[in-house]
């Protein structure tokens, strides 16, 4: 039976389902990161072409955000997901055997292209979710994809350093066939009614972007948030690396273990979101996310005090990020059920370019300004977003006192 609408719901079981294959396939976007190296010299690469591979892998993702998950307001889902999830595959498995840079760089965009299957998968659990229960659906699919940035890293460095840098590539395949094999038989099909063409889609996100006050503000949110997330775990491991704590990969990778439990609150942002406190539950999360870094900005001296500092920061931060995250999204698929997809699409666009600055920015700011200018660029993110949140709320509170509503 085709779903359509609200025609079907997602059991709870089938939740956890989607957020393990959600986590499992977004780490493929990272696996590549700690063994850039190891990649280069195999393959004649030099140290600076060699970081073409993580950026090709983003672009893909950013192409793939932008033109392949709209497609879900209007394809049946589940097989547009597998059918990207074919693209990924391919990649990965053309990763893991060429001897190719050549070859193998463009493969590196399949498997960024591939990956946005995600984001097609989360709108999708939300279209087959109850309405009343979305949020924590969105929630437990979030706490997924996180988990499986945060171990991506921890993972491939490890499988890498037992088995070979191809190796890696060999576990992204496989996770693609395991995911597909679980969409396939868990997932029930969902055709959404709208009848738009493609070039109708594509146009209405130049409207959506331009003339979409809720996606710009709540995008604009995530852009700072994501900026400090991927800011703070860029130039963390430099800081561990470094002669304040000595540490090795296995010592760095536990603290970013630990730090991955935050990633725990998305589903209980879902529930706040659902209970209509999606305003105050926004509030706290960014306010939380400044806290996060005054924390962190205490962990620069080393020793144990030291590394309790810094994971607890990790923490605080890593659990303020997903529930902003959740908020905004709840609040826009709520908003607009009808274009779920396509505002996804941009809106984690976005979203993916912040982290992409705040990686950039956490790489110069530690290397010229020490652990401090880490924090202080760090905690603009979220100082910003709550700024523009603040202001927001009271200008939203103003309108629907004066008797009109936007």
């Amino acid at each position: 039976m085709t779903a359509s609408g609200s025609a079907a719901r997602i059991a709870g079981g089938l939740e956890f389902i989607v957020a393990v294959v959600c986590g499992a396939i977004v780490a493929n976007l990272y696996f590549a990161q700690p063994v850039v190296g190891e990649i280069g010299v195999a393959l004649g690469l030099s140290p600076e072409r060699a970081g073409l591979i993580v950026t090709l892998t983003q672009l893909g993702y950013c192409c793939g955000l932008l033109l392949l998950v709209p497609l879900g307001d209007i394809l049946e889902n589940r097989r547009l997901a597998l059918s990207v999830l074919a693209v990924g595959f391919i990649a990965a498995v053309t990763m893991a055997v060429t001897k190719s840079h050549l070859v193998f760089l463009l493969a590196s965009i399949g498997l960024g292209v591939g990956s946005v299957s995600v984001q097609i998968l989360l709108p999708y659990a939300a279209a087959l979710a109850d309405p009343q229960r979305q949020g924590v659906v969105v929630g437990r699919v979030m706490a997924g994809i996180l988990t499986g940035i945060m171990l991506s890293r921890p993972v491939s460095a490890l499988i890498a350093g037992a088995l070979g840098w191809r190796s890696v590539f060999g576990l992204a395949a496989v996770v693609c066939v395991l995911a597909a094999v679980s969409i396939w038989r868990r997932m029930p099909p969902r055709k959404p009614d709208s009848t738009t063409s493609y070039a109708g889609i594509i146009r209405s996100l130049f409207s959506a972007a331009t003339n979409n006050r809720l996606l710009q503000r709540r995008a604009a949110y995530q852009f700072l948030m994501f900026y400090s997330y991927t800011l703070f775990w860029t130039a963390l491991p430099l800081l561990l690396f470094g002669s304040a704590y000595g540490m090795n990969h296995l010592q760095v990778s536990l603290v970013a273990l630990a730090g991955a439990s935050g990633a725990a609150m998305s589903p209980v942002a879902g529930k706040i979101a659902d209970r209509g406190l999606i305003i105050p539950g926004t509030t706290i999360a960014l306010a939380v996310g400044v806290l996060a870094w005054v924390i962190v900005a205490f962990g620069a001296s080393g020793g144990a005090i030291g590394v309790i500092v810094l994971t607890l920061g990790a923490i605080v931060l890593d659990g303020a990020v997903p529930v902003s995250l959740v908020m905004s999204q709840r609040e826009l698929f709520a908003a607009h059920p009808e274009q779920r997809a396509r505002l996804n699409g941009l809106f984690m666009a976005v979203f993916f370019v912040g982290g992409a600055l705040g990686a950039s920015i956490g790489v110069w700011a530690f290397e010229t300004q020490g652990w401090l200018g880490v924090t202080v660029a760090g905690a603009a993110g979220p100082a910003a977003a709550l700024t523009l949140h603040l202001i927001s709320t009271a200008r939203r509170s103003t309108t629907i006192v004066g008797g009109t509503s936007k």
